[in-house]
């Protein structure tokens, strides 16, 4: 297929679903309407080369890590020393669903299919990577392809939790911007304005090239020192946390995507990895699949919303906030941004109003959403991989 013909498609289904998803004011997720749309276009006879043919697969690491400084340059710093509930909550709801995985669904699909299942589903493709491997090298094949099929289909179990938990949410934030809350600034906090080291650009420099390159520019340093150090931290990590340090600087400015007019065609870009994987994905696999596929993932939202009871006491968040954190280990980065924005946007009837749910749920969601997929599911999966 072309490239045009394949960026054509692909923006006709983000469209179809954007629509859809507004329709259901965000009850069904963006995310899983487009998931199921391309699984029926590929089963229906559509290339499974199209993301290839797309050729915007080998620039979704570049623009994820743009869109990683663009997030970064939207939180305040001194907000983030208030989320350390948030991490612990979106960890210990991902122990406890990869838990109820070793609990519940292993003698209903054998020990080494609930190990397996415990990477992809309490994280993202890496810890699923890790797993896939030990199996490969104990000549496990079918264990290898059932991870291959969570990967592929966690996000039809995890966006609509979120996306229904955070509606249910969003509802009381809702409430309280009507009854007169609005979201605080430093001074209404009583903390002084930070003064920026690096003073505003001249109005004629503000254009879009050069907001577009300052954002390239930190993400190309992000990348540069999570490299020299390894990757002990993950780039799209650094990414984040310098586009939050750069913006505190005042290097770059807030929602600087969105004043260099690329922050739409950055997300286009970033969405394909999420489905390229549904190529893999046959009617027959699916099938033969589908029971412990039920299985595994009814004992993960089992343990995450008995979990989500508990936490919710401990930590002083409501249930439903609680469940949507831990549910950000099955559907990662960008989907904590798509479903925050769906939700903010369908119940918001202003933009002020929508700033002010956003302003709450969005900073939880992309913190839990790293401490999950990013950071605790690989350590977590290395662990549990010497288990097999």
């Amino acid at each position: 297929m072309d490239q045009l013909s394949a960026l054509t498609i692909i923006a006709l289904v983000y469209a179809a679903a954007n629509l859809l998803a507004m329709k259901t004011r965000a009850r069904v997720s963006m995310m899983f309407i487009c998931s199921v749309i391309f699984l029926a276009l590929f089963w229906s006879g559509v290339p499974t080369t199209l993301f290839e043919d797309s050729k915007m697969v080998p620039l979704a690491t570049s623009f994820i890590a743009l869109l990683m400084v663009q997030m970064g340059s939207m939180m305040d710093a001194r907000k983030l020393r208030e989320e350390w509930r948030t991490v612990a909550v979106s960890f210990l709801g991902m122990c406890a669903g990869a838990g109820a995985i070793l609990l519940i669904a292993s003698p209903f699909i054998s020990w080494n299919y609930a190990v397996a299942a415990t990477g992809p589903v309490s994280g993202g493709v890496v810890a699923g990577l890790i797993m896939t491997e030990a199996a490969d090298a104990k000549g496990l094949t079918a264990i290898g392809v059932f991870v291959t099929m969570l990967l592929t289909v966690q996000g039809f179990f995890g966006i609509p939790i979120a996306s229904n938990c955070l509606l249910h949410e969003g509802r009381k934030l809702k409430a309280r911007f009507a009854a007169g809350e609005r979201a605080l600034t430093a001074g209404q906090t009583g903390t002084s304005k930070w003064e920026k080291v690096i003073p505003p650009m001249p109005q004629r420099w503000q254009t879009s090239y050069v907001y577009i390159a300052k954002a390239f520019v930190v993400a190309w340093l992000s990348f540069k020192t999570a490299s020299l150090l390894g990757n002990a931290v993950h780039p799209f990590v650094m990414a984040l946390l310098f586009g939050i340090v750069f913006h505190e600087l005042g290097f770059i400015e807030t929602n600087i995507m969105t004043l260099g007019n690329a922050n739409g065609m950055v997300m286009f870009a970033i969405m394909i990895p999420i489905y390229i994987r549904l190529a893999k994905a046959t009617p027959r696999m699916i099938l033969d699949l589908l029971g412990p596929l039920f299985i595994v993932f009814g004992a993960t939202v089992a343990g995450i919303f008995i979990a989500s009871i508990f936490l919710s006491k401990i930590f002083k968040y409501s249930w439903c906030l609680s469940a949507a954190l831990s549910a950000t280990c099955m559907i990662g980065f960008p989907g904590t941004l798509i479903i925050s924005e769906e939700v903010a946007a369908q119940l918001s009837g202003s933009d002020e109003e929508r700033e002010f749910v956003l302003s709450h749920v969005l900073p939880k969601m992309l913190i839990a959403g790293f401490t999950t997929v990013t950071i605790a599911s690989v350590f977590l999966a290395a662990f549990l991989v010497k288990f097999f």
